[in-house]
């Protein structure tokens, strides 16, 4: 999936803090989206599969450019999906077997994912759907600095209940598997 850069959002918060940098705005995007992704869990993604040679027991994550890993959701080998209680330990970059293992073994890997401080964009999907509120929240930071021209605390306020609110929404989201579906079940009679 193709990156979208940072500066495809400046327009939504430029209007704002009308005489604030770019490069600062930028920055600010950058550090919204982070807070968004760890707070939402919106961004997950399946990674390269990891390759753990007889006698190893730990290998490498390999995120995205742009991206760091923040919790790996799934780890799948042949006999199925290992439990990160008592399998395995996860870091940002690396996987640690709790057993060594005795043969070669591969494993699929699913992990939830962040923008990094040096990124330049995140996924198009991402951004043509959060992109907004990824803006409230770079609008409140740069709103709430103190000192500076384009300070607004009451804007600040109100632009971080929108944000709050969007990562709100994209729990939802997430727990709904991206639909519309209400989280709900109809009991049924089994008489």
């Amino acid at each position: 999936m193709a990156n979208v850069l940072w500066k495809t959002l400046v327009p939504y918060v430029q209007p704002e803090v009308t005489t604030c940098p770019k490069g600062t705005i930028i920055n600010e995007i950058r550090r919204s989206a982070i807070v968004f992704c760890e707070s939402s869990s919106v961004w997950e993604e399946s990674l390269d599969q990891l390759f753990f040679p007889a006698g190893l027991d730990t290998a490498g994550l390999d995120a995205p450019h742009g991206a760091r890993v923040f919790l790996v959701t799934e780890l799948k080998g042949k006999d199925g999906i290992l439990d990160p209680r008592h399998d395995y330990y996860a870091t940002a970059s690396t996987v640690t077997l709790r057993e060594k293992p005795s043969i070669d073994a591969s494993y699929e890997v699913r992990a939830l994912l962040k923008p990094t401080l040096s990124s330049d964009g995140m996924p198009e999907g991402l951004i043509e759907d959060w992109g907004l509120k990824i803006a409230y929240g770079a609008i409140a930071s740069l709103k709430a600095m103190r000192g500076l021209e384009w300070e607004d605390l009451t804007g600040a306020q109100i632009k971080m209940k929108l944000f709050n609110d969007g990562i709100a929404d994209a729990r939802l989201s997430r727990l709904h598997g991206g639909t519309n579906k209400p989280l709900r079940v109809r009991s049924r009679s089994f008489f």
